[in-house]
C-alpha cells in the first residue's frame, strides 16, 4: 500500500503489525510537515522485491517479520547491491540484533514500543537530512534549512577532516564529541557513499571522494558567512 502526499521523502515501512504502521504514520506526519510518500509491506521478501524494483529515500524494517527477518534482509540487500539506507526496528532488549542491524549495514536503529520519542523522530530526521543533502548535492537551500545547533554538515566536515590521515574510532569519537552510537551512523553513511575506507587495521581514513565532498562543504559554508 502507497500513499503518497508529495514532497518530502519516498519511504518504505516493511512491517506485520497494523498498529505499530498507524504509531509509524503518525511520527511521520509530525517529522514531516510538508509531505511524504510511504510505501508499506507487511512480508520481508516483498520488501526486498521493492527495494529491488523502486527508489525510496530510506527504509524502515521491523525485526521480527514472517518468512524473512530483518536481518535476512539486510544481507540481501548487501547481497543484491541496494544501497538504500535502512533503520531497523528491534524489540526491547535486543542489543545483540541492534549491534547485528549496525554491523550489516543499517544507518540506527529504533525500539519498538518507543517509535514516537524524541529519539526516534531525531535519528529518522537526521537520515533524512544526509539522504536530502546528497541528493541535492551540496545544495545551499540544504545548509538554511537545518536549523540543529550543530548540523549534519558540520557533523560530516569533521569526520572528514578528522580521517584525512587516518583516524581509529575511538580517536574519532573523542575528537567529534559524540557517543559511538551516534557517530556510527555517519560512519556506516558515509562508508557505503565512498567517502571513507576502513583499513585491515580497523582505521577510517577520507577518500579521494570525501576529499573533494569536504572542499564543496567548505567552499559553500564559506559562501554562506559572507
Amino acid at each position: 500500500m502507497e500513499e503518497n502526499t508529495s514532497e518530502g521523502p519516498h519511504i518504505l515501512y516493511i512491517e506485520d503489525n497494523k498498529a505499530d504502521v498507524v504509531i509509524m504514520k503518525r511520527v511521520l506526519e509530525e517529522i514531516f510537515p510538508q509531505g511524504y510518500s510511504l510505501d508499506t509491506t507487511p512480508v520481508g521478501s516483498t520488501g526486498l522485491t521493492k527495494l529491488k524494483t523502486n527508489y525510496y529515500d530510506f527504509a524502515i524494517l521491523d525485526y521480527k517479520l514472517p518468512r524473512m527477518n530483518g536481518l535476512e534482509i539486510l544481507q540481501n540487500m548487501k547481497n543484491e547491491g541496494i544501497d538504500t539506507p535502512v533503520v531497523v526496528v528491534t524489540g526491547q532488549g535486543d542489543d545483540e540484533v541492534a549491534v547485528k542491524a549496525l554491523k550489516n549495514g543499517a544507518y540506527d536503529y529504533l525500539i519498538k514500543g518507543k517509535l514516537d520519542t524524541k529519539e526516534a523522530k531525531f535519528s529518522i530526521l537526521e537520515l533524512w537530512n544526509l539522504v536530502n543533502y546528497m541528493k541535492r548535492d551540496a545544495n545551499i537551500e540544504m545548509f538554511s534549512s537545518l536549523t540543529q545547533k550543530r548540523t549534519t554538515i558540520d557533523v560530516i566536515a569533521d569526520i572528514l577532516q578528522s580521517a584525512l590521515n587516518g583516524i581509529g574510532k575511538t580517536t574519532l569519537v573523542f575528537k567529534s564529541n559524540m557517543n559511538f552510537k551516534r557517530i556510527e551512523k555517519y560512519l556506516v553513511f558515509l562508508l557505503a557513499k565512498g567517502f571513507l575506507r576502513l583499513d585491515q587495521e580497523e582505521k577510517y581514513t577520507t577518500t579521494e571522494d570525501g576529499k573533494r565532498l569536504l572542499k564543496a562543504i567548505t567552499e559553500l559554508k564559506a559562501l554562506l558567512n559572507k
